[in-house]
This record gives C-alpha cells, structure tokens and sequence, in this order.
C-alpha cells in the first residue's frame, strides 16, 4: 500500500548513492529543530516589534521623532509590511525548493505530512492570511481560527495545536504593543486578563495531557479546540445581541489615539 505522497515512481526507482545520501541528509536535519528557520522567525518579530515602537502612536510619542498620522509614519508601515512580505516570499521559496528535493530523492510522506508545492504555499498562507483579518476584525485570536484550519489540513492535532500556540505568542504580543500605542490598551483589564489567561492555560494543558495519557487519543485535541470555537461564537453572538438590545454604541479611538 502507498502512503500519503508516495507514487509507484516512488517504489520502484532505484535511488542511486547520491540520492541516498541527500535523502538521509533530509531526514537526519528533520530529526531537530531547524533552528535557522527559527531565528528568522525570530528576527521577524523583533523587527516589526521594534518598529512598532519606534514609529509611536497617538498615546506613545516615537522616540525618534515620527509624527503619527504623517508621511513618516506610512512609510513606517509600509516597511513593516514590506519586510513582512519579503520573508515571506523567502519561505515560499525555501519551502518549494526543499519539496523538489523530497521529490528528487523519493521522500515518503506519512500521515499528517504537508507537501509544500508551489499551490500549497500560496492558498494557505493566504488563507491564513484571511483569518488573521477576521481574528483582527472580531476581536478573537488567530488561533482559534488557525487551529481548525491546520486539523482540516490533516496535520497532526499535537502538532496544530503546539503551531497554533506558537503562534498567538508572537501575534499577540505584537498586537498587544500595537494597542498601547495607539492608546487603546485597558491597564486595568490587562494584568487581569493575562493573570486569568496564563493561569488557565498552565492548568488546561496539565489536564489535557494527563487525559491524553490515560485514554491514549488524540481526538481530545480536536474536541478542545472546536469547543473553544464554539464557544466563542456563542459568546460573542450573546454580546452583540445584548448591545444592539441596549442600544450601546462605541466610539471609535481612531488610529492616532483615542480623541483623534
């Protein structure tokens, strides 16, 4: 029987010496951490953290003298997107290459596995990209709605999981400097929030994976994160719900503050 990525031409072509050891070279860098790609992950975040800061806000003066609002400022976002896109197209790249060489080589997939061709990394991203949109828009993490996306794509629920949370740790800190700068950051919600998060994920993770060992299944992981997003679609829609019914209306901070 083929796996998930195996063709015939898999089974049957002889892989000769070089391919071999190109083929065990994959596997052996598979074997740990690509700390490479994590320092660039990394550098990704700190460069976008430090421009945030210095390019300020309407409640965070920049420190070096950009005026929110003016020509500076836009050009300061606009190198945040610019470097965002440039690595991105840089994992494009490096991701399809390293598929080709899957290929080359007669790699056999396994369930769970993504085979990053060129389609593949152009639909999900953008998909991603689309929920990160949404998240922003109805205030909910990206998590929540990249969580399901990843157990869609067949990967493994330890696996989406651990990704999904890796991932709100970086968005969410930047989104976080994002609202104090702007002056739309709560300090009297914040510590509280964080306090009850922090608090509640330590003992949510030591529960789940106490259940996972003694029952063995995955499928709590699936049922976890679905029951999130259930959740929050339940809450939310009881919020709006009761404001339209109250007749609350917010006003806007604006993006220089919130007076502007």
């Amino acid at each position: 029987d083929l796996q998930e990525g195996e063709s015939p031409g898999d089974m049957e072509s002889p892989v000769d010496g070089e391919q071999a050891q190109e083929l065990q070279k994959i596997l052996d860098e598979e074997r740990v951490t690509p700390m490479f790609n994590v320092n660039i992950l990394v550098g990704l975040f700190v460069v976008i953290l430090a421009m945030n800061l210095l390019k300020g806000g309407g409640a965070f003066p920049s420190p070096i003298g950009i005026e929110c609002g003016s020509q500076s400022f836009w050009i300061a976002n606009g190198l945040m997107l610019g470097w965002i896109f440039a690595i991105t197209l840089y994992g494009r790249a490096y991701l399809v290459k390293r598929f080709e060489a899957k290929q080359r080589v007669g790699y056999k997939y396994v369930e769970g596995d993504i085979q990053w061709d060129g389609r593949a990394t152009i639909v999900y991203p953008a998909i991603c990209c689309l929920a990160g949109f949404f998240a922003g828009m109805f205030g909910v993490g990206g998590g929540i709605v990249k969580g399901p996306l990843m157990l869609a794509m067949g990967i493994h629920p330890k696996v989406a999981s651990a990704s999904s949370a890796c991932m709100i740790l970086f968005t969410s800190f930047t989104a976080t400097t994002s609202f104090f700068v702007f002056g739309l950051l709560d300090e009297q919600y914040a510590p509280v929030c964080f306090g009850i998060g922090f608090i509640a994920t330590y003992f949510g993770q030591i529960g789940l994976s106490i259940l996972m060992k003694r029952a063995q299944r995955n499928s709590y992981i699936a049922f976890s994160i679905g029951g999130v997003v259930l959740l929050s679609a339940i809450l939310m829609s009881i919020q709006s719900v009761l404001s339209l019914a109250e007749g609350e209306h917010h006003k806007s901070g604006g993006i220089c503050g919130k007076d502007s």
